[in-house]
């Protein structure tokens, strides 16, 4: 969602042009079980499930963002360019760009060259990654994010590699090293 939402709060720069930014929610989340109580910016005892609800209402926000609610089942690279992402309600649609971050637990996605490796910061045996370049890129147009990426379980951690892949993404757009965020005058 850090992605997502830091991609689409850039709509409004000239060279954003009319992209979509879609996130595919299959509502599997385990910040969903979370209790935060030690997140930058977010109150003491808020429920990941709140915060889940918060990050959809932001990303909501957005006209250029829509979240699916689906799961993902497999991914086809076209050989021209993107990727065509096959879900479990039927539909297909197309992407230039894929980012995943499913978290560490679980991989049930067909279709990539890719498989996940051992997470080292996972603390359990099972705990799944994919091997990217150290800055979050698996392979040209696939990135990962999270806890997918080897970040540690924590909000603030995983959070942060989803915004970091968003910048170097819109950084590609915009033809030069970027970032969005506003500054208020003084």
């Amino acid at each position: 969602m850090s992605c997502a939402i830091t991609l689409a709060s850039a709509c409004r720069k000239s060279w954003f042009n009319d992209r979509r930014i879609m996130v595919v929610d299959d509502d599997r989340s385990d910040l969903g079980k979370a209790l935060l109580n030690n997140a930058p910016g977010v109150p003491v005892g808020t429920t990941g499930s709140e915060l889940l609800k918060q990050l959809r209402e932001q990303l909501a926000q957005y006209p250029a963002a829509v979240r699916h609610e689906a799961r993902v089942l497999r991914v086809r690279r076209h050989p021209d360019r993107g990727f065509e992402v096959a879900m479990d309600d039927g539909t297909t649609p197309r992407c230039d760009i894929l980012v995943l971050a499913t978290g560490y637990k679980r991989w049930e996605l067909e279709g990539l060259k890719r498989e996940p490796v051992k997470h080292p910061r996972g603390g359990k045996s099972n705990r799944l990654m994919l091997e990217h370049d150290g800055c979050y890129l698996v392979e040209p147009e696939l990135h990962v994010a999270g806890l997918l990426a080897g970040g540690s379980s924590q909000f603030a951690i995983a959070a942060g590699i989803g915004a970091q892949v968003a910048v170097d993404i819109l950084s590609e757009w915009a033809g030069k090293r970027t970032h969005v965020h506003e500054v208020t005058e003084t």
